[in-house]
């Protein structure tokens, strides 16, 4: 007898991975294949979205083939901003634009001084419009070309099923989408980037049924034809709702490429040190505090600079060498300029303090400091704007396996910290929202969902007299990027 599942289809900016779930949540497999950015001269960052494309159709088939398996439903997570720019059949005409790049800054600075009013702070990450107004400026031909502007998401959705939108947990980063009041696109704003709307894809919910799998998916990938599709949502959003993150004061990390702490807001009360955005329950909104390289800054060390550690296992084990504070060595992660909560493309990453004392060690513990530090400062922002101040933090992705990273978080942040019992929280947020747009749950309120729980193993704050250690770095930590900017750029707007 075939088990009912739904699938949760997680592209992320290193990996795709499908994740297979029974309707009581439970996992039923899980299949993870990883895909390449290609860093160009100058410094932009793009992607390939048919390879995008490829993996979903072969990872797919590879989970069915066993042929046990009836799929009820299925949804999207994915990296965001992350956009597409499409032909009438849903075909690439260049390769997509990832968060991590900054070549529409100008675009970003042209629009706010023609008075373009965001509920985020200014930059790509947050106004992916001007992605689009980069490519009609300096691609013409392309844009030509170009008969659709939408996400990862979009471009998935639109070669699974025919049908594409952009959903509002991601329509929030555009820079012409209403926050507060999430609908149509903003018709004053999108006057000023001077793009066509013909060309954009509507706004939608992220759990509302986009459309079904038609005939030409089905074949390429074994998928039932006139399966339901929910379009989904950006993967820290679907990571919130993975772990029923509804109510305000709580907060959770999602640990990636990149690292975000978020906070829930029950009204649209916006700050500009976080990225702001609508949340996949109707009637509340995600402040995330975002930092662009969290395990990325990780695996550069590991693979640019000591790549004698072939597993991230390997470079842990290295900690024990080293002790709270790593010897007075600060590292800024600012590898490829930094989001929350300095806002700066320019910004530079540094070690700082070394001195003939400083060992290796030092400098890797420095590193995963850097992390937990850039963390508290955000939290203790969040606190300050939002009273914020949770008692635990939960934490999501594959990150939370490293248990020394886990535990110097703990101390840091000085609150509890729990891993998920499911590292997929995406992709299971993803499949939920698929049971949505399928009709096995009822809406996103419904208390039928299942919702990820925290693990068995809990990580617990040290006492005063280690955390002093860490505070002294931390307090050079926060000093460091105000003393440097005037060296490596000087952003418009400092917030910290």
């Amino acid at each position: 007898m075939k088990k009912k599942a739904l699938l949760g289809i997680d592209a992320g900016s290193s990996s795709v991975k499908i994740c297979s779930f029974a309707p009581d949540g439970s996992m039923l497999q899980s299949i993870n294949r990883p895909v390449t950015l290609q860093f160009e001269p100058g410094g932009s960052v793009s992607f390939e979205p048919e390879a995008y494309w490829h993996l979903c159709c072969s990872i797919i088939k590879e989970m069915l083939c066993p042929g046990d398996l009836d799929v009820q439903g299925i949804g999207f997570s994915t990296a965001c901003p992350s956009m597409v720019f499409m032909d009438h059949r849903f075909a690439p005409v260049r390769p997509g634009i990832p968060y991590l790049d900054n070549r529409a800054s100008r675009q970003v600075k042209r629009l706010r001084e023609k008075g373009l009013r965001l509920d985020n702070p200014y930059s790509v990450s947050s106004c992916s419009i001007a992605n689009a107004m980069w490519v009609r400026e300096n691609e013409p031909e392309t844009w030509g070309n170009t008969d659709s502007v939408g996400m990862l998401n979009s471009y998935l959705a639109g070669n699974l099923t025919g049908q594409a939108a952009v959903d509002w947990t991601q329509a929030s980063y555009s820079g012409i989408f209403d926050l507060k009041a999430p609908g149509l696109w903003d018709q004053s704003s999108l006057a000023l980037t001077g793009i066509e709307e013909e060309k954009l894809l509507p706004p939608a919910k992220p759990f509302d049924r986009i459309g079904t799998v038609n005939s030409a998916a089905s074949r390429l990938t074994g998928l039932p034809e006139g399966c339901p599709v929910a379009l989904g949502a950006a993967d820290t959003a679907a990571a919130a709702f993975a772990v029923g993150l509804e109510e305000p004061g709580w907060a959770f990390e999602s640990v990636g490429t990149s690292g975000v702490l978020t906070f829930v807001l029950d009204k649209p009360d916006f700050d500009p040190v976080f990225m702001n955005r609508c949340h996949v329950y109707p009637g509340k909104w995600l402040a995330h505090g975002a930092m662009s390289l969290m395990g990325g800054a990780l695996e550069w060390v590991r693979k640019k600079i000591w790549d004698e550690y072939s597993t991230p296992s390997e470079m842990d084990a290295v900690l024990s060498e080293s002790r709270p504070g790593a010897g007075g060595v600060v590292f800024l992660p600012y590898l490829a300029g930094e989001r929350s909560p300095v806002w700066d493309p320019d910004a530079v990453g540094v070690w700082y303090g070394l001195t003939l004392a400083s060992s290796k060690a030092d400098m890797i513990e420095a590193v995963y400091e850097s992390s937990a530090y850039g963390m508290k400062q955000i939290l203790d922002i969040a606190s300050e704007k939002f009273g914020c101040q949770p008692g635990s933090i939960l934490a999501v992705g594959n990150g939370t396996k490293g248990e020394c990273w886990n535990q110097i978080k703990a101390d840091v942040l000085q609150v509890p910290y729990y891993p998920v019992q499911n590292a997929d929280a995406a992709a299971f947020g993803a499949a939920m929202m698929g049971g949505i747009a399928s009709g096995l749950f009822s809406g996103p309120y419904d208390p039928q969902i299942p919702q990820l729980q925290k693990s068995g193993k809990e990580y617990l704050p040290c006492g005063n007299d280690l955390f002093r250690e860490y505070e002294k770095s931390y307090r050079v930590y926060i000093s460091l990027y105000p003393a440097l900017k005037s060296i490596h750029g000087n952003p418009e707007e400092p917030t910290s």
